[in-house]
């Protein structure tokens, strides 16, 4: 679909298209794609476009300085992690007052001494895509590689330097149902706890053509598999102080709020015929001129 083309579906769909300057953000947490090299083809990748040059590191530096509010910088791609100067984005971004987190496939925090300095620069939160969890069976249909042992390796390691883990899992219907009870047994075994994050399969970019789970069918999945109250699971919407629709975040064990993992439910479907998510306050995303855009809004007009 052209650019063209995407906005007047936006349009027709009543979704407004906006950008702002950096100064002038609300946004909770912003996406930035530092790089669109990668070392993995994912089945599912909301971004696939491989032949864009890395964004200068000066010009990430100079756009994170001028964030008008604390941000949560989701550093993206593409895999981060292949550029040799995430350490210094990390650095910068802990400079000008906001948070910063990865979203990695985690290959190369399999290597314990990497996942080390990227803790010493000042991450402290990583999201790793964890689709098959300790199967390779799984990896082999969703990302074409037998990988578990280094998804593994990484989520340990990533545990013993002191990230807050946060694993997340495509579900895909007749591939991966077992893998929430995998995901849990995986922490209980590290002794730690963190944010299990499911989700079905997102109409962006490049993806897996099978009957999609629902949001009523992913909630049933996993609070069966954790044995947790549906109706109680699904009451708990708010995000980060969003209330989202298209979202449940509750915790395994009530009783034990910060000291329990917490599961998050998030429906990746299009609504209304365009975007997941459509006019989120909450995700933001830079542009190619370093404003700020919502998320799946700039991520549909671009292509990805």
């Amino acid at each position: 679909m052209t650019t063209s083309a995407a906005a007047s579906t936006l349009a027709q769909e009543g979704i407004k298209y906006f950008e702002v300057e950096p100064e002038q953000s609300q946004f909770y947490t912003i996406g930035v794609d530092v790089t669109h090299r990668c070392n993995m083809e994912c089945a599912n990748c909301y971004s696939p476009v491989r032949n864009l040059p890395d964004v200068p590191k000066e010009e990430l530096i100079r756009f994170f300085s001028r964030l008008g509010r604390r941000t949560e910088v989701r550093l993206t791609g593409g895999e981060p992690t292949l550029r040799k100067d995430l350490p210094e984005l990390i650095e910068a971004i802990k400079h000008y007052g906001h948070r910063a987190a990865i979203m990695t496939n985690g290959l190369r925090l399999a290597d314990r001494s990497y996942a080390q300095s990227l803790y010493d620069a000042g991450l402290k939160f990583a999201c790793i895509s964890v689709n098959g969890a300790d199967d390779d069976s799984v990896y082999l249909k969703t990302d074409g590689v037998a990988c578990a042992e280094k998804k593994i390796a990484a989520v340990s390691n990533c545990a013993d330097v002191g990230f807050f883990l946060n694993l997340n899992c495509i579900l895909i219907r007749g591939v991966n149902e077992h893998v929430p009870a995998r995901l849990v047994k995986l922490l209980d075994d590290l002794k730690v706890h963190g944010t299990l994050r499911f989700r079905n399969i997102g109409q962006l970019g490049r993806y897996m053509d099978v009957n999609n789970y629902t949001f009523d069918e992913m909630i049933d999945l996993v609070t069966q598999a954790f044995g947790v109250d549906r109706a109680a699971a699904e009451s708990s919407r708010n995000v980060n102080g969003y209330e989202e629709e298209h979202n449940v975040l509750f915790p395994l064990n009530p009783k034990k709020k910060l000291s329990t993992t917490w599961i998050k439910v998030t429906d990746w479907r299009p609504y209304e015929g365009a975007i997941p998510d459509p006019a989120s306050s909450r995700r933001g995303r830079m542009t190619k001129d370093y404003k700020v855009a919502p998320f799946f809004e700039h991520a549909k007009l671009n292509g990805y």
